[in-house]
């Protein structure tokens, strides 16, 4: 059995490669004489990108890699292969119509997005979280905060909830479950197998993790490349116009989700009883003191942002700075972050640009969806369930990197509303353990039953979709 299980592991990534290259091959050959030659290759790069990250055929980041080696083979004129490649095509006869007034590609567009602020910005609140953690900061929070929320089963759901999306909303939503989960893995140790209070505290974690991250440009890869790809493409979108309407939506999310929780371990009939939190182990130390206010300066220069002018990746780049001047910050902290995500949000952000400058985006611009949608609302829905759908059985900032872009390519009535409800849409997808990293480290403690997180997950990704899109048009307006 195991050398069958073996077998189809080896035989699965392998399968599904095959069939996504085969599929990218035949979209080149379908387009190639109905649009511009480049863009055909760009659409090529496109279901690549789509069906590897979809199966996880090759890890996350390293289709990225491929994407953007792939960018700057076929359609970068200058650093690349495209002029070459178009030559062969055309003596061969298989060019397609010409891109009108093409200007020539450069393969340093591809490599660009790497530094771009969002990127940084990305980065500096990654290094920020790894020094809360190394001097923790984060666990002196967390404990000082629950205690007096401890009073009952109840209050202690709710505490976790707020905490947890508190948190995430400034530091990595997988290390704040991760970090959460060990403060109250001494209730939970004393819980019996199967208890369902138990099982919600740990659901509480994860979903306020998932939920706070909504809350900032920060907070989430998926809302990372969606702020990056707006102002990329003129739509100023700043960090505290972002939490002016996500917060509200995070805050409402949160209620539904302590309602949800309350609701499912109480049908248990257990009863509900004042909650013992070990205290903080130590106070902060220097380095630790240096952190909480370090973070807290950079939190108020990135929510003042569209007053001072200042980008936030450079907020952020100079409180890592800061950090790094003090100590508290040192190699171990840097090489601890997950360098992994910033390189497949590079490759989100590089499709994009591929996806422009190759004319992908014209064609598809072209293509009046909203007219065969029946109109912007039914795109609006179809956008956050297709998200939402994706993200459940998929890395969420994966189906981000894919859905983003094409939502600000396709000729749609507020693109850009529509793009920032992709993003939403798949960082709100919980119903199972792969739909995002804090429902893995939820269900890695192997205490939550796959039905408990399906059926009260899945009630809370429903009830999100519900929420942004009854929000689409009163709300998001206000963003841009």
């Amino acid at each position: 059995m195991e050398q069958v299980a073996a077998s189809g592991q080896w035989l699965r990534p392998r399968l599904a490669a095959a069939v996504t290259l085969m599929a990218a091959v035949a979209a080149y050959w379908v387009l190639i004489g109905l649009i511009p030659e480049r863009a055909a290759r760009a659409a090529s790069i496109l279901a690549i990108a789509a069906g590897f990250w979809a199966t996880e055929a090759l890890p996350l980041f390293a289709t990225a890699l491929v994407v953007i080696a792939l960018e700057i083979l076929l359609l970068a004129d200058v650093g690349g292969l495209a002029g070459p490649l178009s030559s062969v095509l055309e003596w061969f006869g298989l060019g397609g119509p010409p891109l009108a007034a093409a200007a020539p590609i450069d393969a340093a567009q591809f490599l660009a997005p790497f530094s771009q602020d969002i990127v940084i910005l990305f980065m500096a609140g990654f290094l920020l979280s790894s020094a809360m953690t190394t001097h923790g900061v984060d666990r002196v929070l967390a404990a000082r905060v629950l205690r007096p929320v401890a009073a009952s089963g109840q209050s202690l759901v709710y505490g976790l909830l707020g905490l947890s999306a508190l948190l995430s909303m400034w530091m990595s939503n997988t290390a704040t479950a991760a970090m959460m989960l060990s403060l109250i893995n001494p209730v939970v140790a004393a819980r019996p197998p199967g208890d369902r209070f138990a099982q919600a505290l740990i659901l509480a974690v994860a979903f306020g993790a998932n939920i706070g991250g909504v809350g900032t440009p920060i907070g989430s890869p998926p809302n990372a490349i969606a702020y990056g790809a707006l102002n990329a493409a003129g739509y100023p979108v700043t960090f505290l116009s972002w939490m002016l309407v996500a917060v509200p939506l995070a805050v409402l999310l949160l209620l539904v989700a302590g309602l949800l929780l309350d609701r499912w371990w109480r049908d248990s009939g257990q009863p509900d009883a004042p909650i013992e939190i070990p205290e903080a182990s130590a106070q902060l130390s220097r380095h630790g003191r240096a952190t909480l206010v370090v973070l807290a300066v950079a939190v108020a220069c990135w929510v003042t942002s569209g007053a001072h002018g200042v980008r936030p990746g450079t907020i952020g780049l100079l409180a890592v700075a800061a950090l790094s001047a003090v100590g508290a910050l040192d190699r171990r902290g840097v090489n601890a972050i997950d360098w992994s995500v910033l390189i497949l949000m590079w490759g989100g952000l590089s499709l994009s640009i591929a996806m422009e400058t190759s004319g992908l985006t014209a064609v598809m611009a072209g293509a009046d969806v909203a007219r065969f949608a029946s109109g912007p609302w039914l795109a609006a829905i179809a956008t956050v369930t297709l998200a939402a759908g994706m993200s459940t059985v998929m890395s969420n900032t994966a189906a981000a990197a894919l859905l983003v872009p094409l939502a600000l390519a396709l000729s749609l009535p507020s693109q850009e509303q529509v793009a920032m409800l992709a993003a939403l849409g798949c960082s709100l997808a919980m119903a199972l353990p792969v739909s995002t990293p804090p429902n893995a480290v939820a269900y890695a403690t192997g205490r939550v039953e796959l039905a408990a997180m399906r059926r009260v997950g899945g009630r809370l990704s429903i009830a999100a979709m519900v929420i942004v899109l009854v929000g689409y048009q009163l709300v998001l307006p206000l963003i841009f």
